[in-house]
């Protein structure tokens, strides 16, 4: 029973990366640069604001599931030392810099959502581009997250 616990715990967690991580694949590559040569300010910030809105329910169900599995992945982990030893092997060392990495990764997604995107307008061209450069930020983040997780995942 606990193989078939630890599948479903990984299948679930990399189903909540897909959805995190691919909104800003999808939408800092193709979506928003297309968007940009259709629409212009006001038009613009009022579609992705409806996108915004219906990716909400979805990040915040990918939240919960990577805390849930996310918890439970790091304490079955041979390697996983107790809470407060984050320098008790390199293992650990790479899941707290992951998750220094999250917190950055969430904190700019947050931002750019409550900041950049209610400034895009007819008047203010620039306020794309902040947000534009806030989708790749975390589009990279996103995937330098991954990788950490591939590589602490093999050991």
């Amino acid at each position: 029973m606990s193989n078939i616990i630890v599948a479903l715990s990984t299948w679930l967690h990399a189903l909540a990366t897909i959805v995190m991580v691919g909104y800003f694949v999808f939408a800092g590559l193709i979506y928003l640069p297309v968007l940009e040569r259709q629409m212009q300010g006001s038009n613009l910030r009022k579609l992705l604001e409806q996108v915004s809105a219906r990716l909400k329910p979805y990040f915040g169900g990918s939240l919960l599931i990577f805390l849930v599995t996310g918890t439970h992945l790091m304490l079955i982990n041979e390697s996983y030392m107790g809470l407060g030893k984050i320098f008790a092997n390199p293992w650990c060392i790479l899941i707290v810099i992951k998750h220094v990495l999250i917190v950055l990764f969430l904190t700019l997604a947050f931002y750019s959502e409550r900041s950049f995107l209610p400034q895009i307008s007819d008047q203010t061209p620039l306020a794309v581009a902040r947000f534009h450069w806030a989708l790749n930020i975390n589009l990279i983040l996103g995937a330098i997250i991954l990788l950490l997780t591939a590589i602490a995942q093999a050991g």
